[in-house]
């Protein structure tokens, strides 16, 4: 397991959590202040915002691996960590040290005067500041909450990327795909490119990138298209040129050529030089933690942060890809603000067809968890109710067997807990 936390960094985050890490306050009036006392508003490298419902965090993994390969000094900051605070902010691929981090939160505290700031604006503006600090070529920064007034978007970008756009989050985004993606749009800056993930927009974002009057680059068009079935190599168009046979990422699922395909876009853009070396290496070498990562094996165990039906119906695809038809076993844990019925329904819809699911539903802990017995109730599924995601993965390991097939998923808390217990 990673080592005890700096005393002084377990401090300031018993203070960050007593400031309830679930409220949020929408609007950059206030951050926008304190970015301008810590001096952050104008970054000395180039930024790559990602903004999206789905595949951000692969996204950015992919981008950031590519750009490293490059020999570029690359910053990338995620949200939200599975294991470790400090897995939100990476400088050169390594994870900041708990000095840095306090460091930036006790700059933010100096700066902030009498201005409040919740959970999550002070642990982003502590971490643009840090990475301000540093000499580097690329800022890669990943959206938490929708686009326009997440507090990242109080940088502005050189490159936005919208990955996708899905229902997620209703209470602060709007309740339909084109009130989400107008939200997603947010990050577009003037003049400035964007490259766009998402097959199918919506029309609200369809008629705002007609109206954008910088570069647009389309997933799907002539722009940025991509072939391979998701096993062997693939082929890319993009930024005017083609790549053959690449060796397929190691993360993101069905996704995974489409996630490579918007980053590698979204890097030549953003003038990153990247040659094809550095492209192979790159793509080979990207990792990211909780996103279709297999922790186990006899039974095979893969686990997923997917929370919300998109997420679902591509977890669901990934694995009748990968590991065929059979039974399944699967452990779902989730949170009280989610729709549990419509991601039931969008992953058994792909599932189902090879193969029955058998149902372990577990607690999921914190103020929006929700416990097992309303989980099975709003999945409308059969199964067994568990006070936790380790109860709930042995007994579904144990009823697999050797041979068996277990998914666990549902949410971040979910996959840290599966983690952690697999660890151990």
């Amino acid at each position: 397991m990673s080592p005890a936390p700096d005393p002084a960094l377990t401090a300031w985050l018993e203070r960050l959590n007593a400031l309830d890490p679930t409220r949020i306050e929408l609007g950059l009036e206030r951050v926008r202040l304190v970015a301008q006392s810590l001096g952050i508003l104008s970054p000395p490298a180039r930024v790559l915002t990602v903004a999206g419902t789905n595949g951000k965090g692969s996204t950015v993994a992919l981008a950031e691996a590519v750009a490293l390969a490059a020999g570029l000094r690359v910053a990338c900051y995620t949200s939200p960590h599975i294991l470790r605070f400090n897995e939100r902010l990476r400088i050169n691929g390594v994870e900041a040290s708990d000095t840095d981090i306090v460091a930036g939160l006790d700059a933010v505290e100096a700066a902030r005067g009498a201005v409040p700031l919740t959970y999550f604006e002070f642990i982003t503006l502590a971490a643009l500041w840090h990475i301000s600090q540093l000499d580097l070529d690329l800022w890669i920064l990943e959206i938490g909450l929708g686009g326009r007034l997440d507090v990242v978007n109080v940088i502005d970008a050189d490159v936005a990327v919208i990955t996708s756009i899905g229902l997620d989050h209703q209470d602060w985004l709007g309740d339909s795909r084109d009130a989400i993606a107008l939200e997603k749009a947010g990050i577009l800056r003037p003049g400035r490119p964007v490259v766009v993930g998402e097959l199918d927009p919506p029309s609200a974002l369809t008629d705002r990138l007609n109206r954008h009057d910088g570069p647009v680059v389309r997933a799907g068009s002539d722009a940025l298209r991509w072939t391979g079935d998701g096993h062997g190599t693939w082929h890319l168009q993009a930024n005017n040129r083609r790549w053959a046979d690449l060796p397929v990422p190691g993360i993101g699922g069905v996704c995974a050529q489409q996630n490579a395909a918007v980053a590698i876009a979204a890097l030549g853009l953003i003038g990153a030089g990247v040659q094809e070396e550095a492209l192979r290496q790159g793509l080979s070498h990207a990792r990211i933690v909780g996103r279709f990562q297999t922790i186990g094996s006899a039974p095979a165990v893969i686990v997923d942060t997917a929370h919300n039906p998109q997420a679902a119906e591509m977890l669901a695809r990934s694995l009748v890809q990968r590991i065929g038809a059979g039974a399944l076993h699967g452990v779902l844990s989730m949170l009280a603000d989610k729709d549990v019925s419509a991601t039931v329904e969008a992953f058994l819809q792909r599932v189902e067809p090879v193969g029955p699911v058998h149902w372990y539903f577990a607690d999921s802990t914190g103020p929006r968890g929700l416990r097992a017995e309303q989980l099975r109730a709003r999945s409308g599924q059969h199964g067994a109710c568990y006070a936790g995601v380790p109860e709930a993965l042995d007994a579904a390991r144990m009823a697999a067997g050797a041979a068996g097939r277990v998914v666990c998923f549902g949410s971040f808390l979910t996959v840290e807990a599966a983690l952690r217990h697999i660890h151990d």
